[in-house]
C-alpha cells in the first residue's frame, strides 16, 4: 500500500511534507509559548500580593501552565536540531534498513548497511521493520543524522553507535481489522478520550469556579482574575465540547463496529485559515464531501501525498479515518449532498488546537 513519502530528489529543506512538519512544531511552539510567557508573567505577579488562599491557588495554577506550556518551544529547539545543523541541507535518503534487537538501554536502533542510528523512535522501528528501509539526512561529522518511516508526518533525531547488533526478525503483518492492528489499537483509545470531550470544559469551569470562591473571603485579585478567567473559557467552551464529543462518540462506534479498512480516492480542497480541512470523497455511495473536525497532521499529510482516504468505519455521518499500521485516527464529517464545503468556519476556541495547513501541496 502507498504511504507518504519525503521527496527524496531536492534539500530535505524543499520537501513539502519536511516543511509541514516544521511549520507545525512552528506553530506549537508560538501558540503555547505565548501562553507559557503569560502564565509565567502572572505567576511573577503573584510573589508580590499578600499570600491568601486565593493568590496562593492563582499562583501554583499559573506556575503549572507556565512549566507546561513551556515545554513546547524547548521541544521546537530539539526538534529543529537537524535544520541548523545543516541536515535538511541535502536530500531524504532511501535506504534499506531493518530494526536491532532491544537492549537493557532505552533506546531503539536502525540498522542500515555499514551504519547503525540509535535514539529514542517510538513507533517508527515497527514500520520500518515492515517495509525494510528509512528515510535518512546525515549523518553529519559529528555522527548526527535523523530519520523518518513512511508513513509518519515527523522526524527523529539519531546519532551514529557501533558495535554488533542483532537483528529484530520481521513478522508479516496482514491488513486485517482496524482493531486488530496493534497500532490502529493504540491510536483507538486516544480516539475513545476523545469521546470525553466535556472535560475540557468541565475541567476549566470547576478549576475557575473554586478559585474564585477561595478568593472572595479573604478577597485576592490574582485569584479573582484567575479563576474568573478560566471559568469564562470554560464556558464558552462548552457548546464545542458537546458538538465534538459527539463526533468522538460517532467515530468510537465507526471503529468498534469495522471489520475492514476502506480505501477511497479524495481529492483535498485547497485549505483556508479558519476552515475546515475538507475535500471530495469517491465513497462506495458516491461522491461526497467529507470535513475533518479535528484534522490529524499524519492522516492529511498521507492523504495529501497518495490521494487515497483509509476509513477505518462509518457510523451515520461519521467516518473514522487513518492510516493502516501507523498510530493514528481521527474523524470526519460525510455530506453526501454537497461537492463544495459551504463557508461554516472552525469555533474560535477550537482554532487554539488547530493546526496550519497552508503547506499542503495543491
Amino acid at each position: 500500500m502507498q504511504y507518504l513519502e519525503p521527496r527524496t530528489d531536492v534539500p530535505a529543506k524543499d520537501d513539502w511534507s519536511t516543511g509541514l512538519i516544521l511549520q507545525d512544531l512552528r506553530w506549537g511552539a508560538r501558540a503555547l509559548g505565548a501562553v507559557a510567557l503569560v502564565a509565567g508573567a502572572g505567576a511573577a505577579a503573584c510573589f508580590f500580593l499578600p499570600t491568601t488562599p486565593g493568590n496562593v491557588g492563582a499562583l501554583v495554577i499559573l506556575s503549572l501552565v507556565a512549566l507546561t506550556c513551556g515545554l513546547a518551544p524547548l521541544m521546537y529547539r530539539v526538534e529543529t536540531r537537524p535544520r541548523r545543523r545543516g541536515l535538511f541541507d541535502e536530500p531524504w535518503r532511501r535506504l534499506p534498513a531493518t530494526v536491532a534487537e532491544r537492549d537493557d538501554s532505552a533506546t531503539d536502533r536502525v540498522l542500515l548497511d555499514g551504519l547503525v542510528l540509535k535514539g529514542w523512535f517510538d513507533d517508527l522501528p515497527d514500520m520500518v521493520l515492515e517495509r525494510q528501509e528509512v528515510f535518512v539526512c546525515g549523518p553529519d561529522a559529528d555522527g548526527r543524522a535523523v530519520v523518518r518511516a513512511a508513513g509518519f508526518a515527523k522526524w527523529h533525531n539519531a546519532k551514529a553507535d557501533t558495535g554488533e547488533h542483532t537483528a529484530r526478525e520481521r513478522v508479516e503483518r496482514p491488513l486485517l481489522r482496524p482493531l486488530d492492528d496493534e497500532a490502529t489499537l493504540r491510536a483507538y483509545k486516544g480516539l475513545r478520550w476523545g469521546a470525553r470531550s466535556w472535560l475540557w470544559s468541565a475541567v476549566p469551569c470547576g478549576v475557575g469556579g473554586a478559585l474564585v470562591l477561595l478568593s472572595l473571603f479573604p478577597l485576592a485579585p490574582a485569584g479573582l482574575v484567575t479563576g474568573g478567567l478560566l471559568l469564562v473559557l470554560g464556558l464558552l467552551g462548552i457548546p464545542t465540547a458537546i458538538e465534538v464529543g459527539r463526533w468522538y462518540r460517532d467515530a468510537v462506534a465507526a471503529v468498534d463496529n469495522s471489520w475492514q479498512w476502506t480505501p477511497v480516492p479524495i481529492t483535498l480542497f485547497p485549505w483556508k485559515p479558519g476552515q475546515h480541512v475538507a475535500g471530495l470523497a469517491d465513497l462506495p455511495g458516491g461522491l461526497a464531501l467529507v470535513q475533518f473536525v479535528v484534522p490529524e497532521l499524519d492522516v492529511i499529510a498521507n492523504i495529501a501525498d497518495t490521494g487515497v482516504m483509509w476509513i477505518a468505519g462509518t457510523h451515520g455521518d461519521v467516518i473514522a479515518v487513518g492510516v493502516p499500521k501507523v498510530p493514528v485516527l481521527t474523524f470526519a464529517a460525510v455530506q453526501r449532498d454537497r461537492d463544495v464545503p459551504e463557508e461554516d468556519p472552525i469555533p474560535w476556541i477550537q482554532r487554539l488546537r488547530t493546526p496550519d495547513f497552508s503547506g499542503l501541496p495543491r
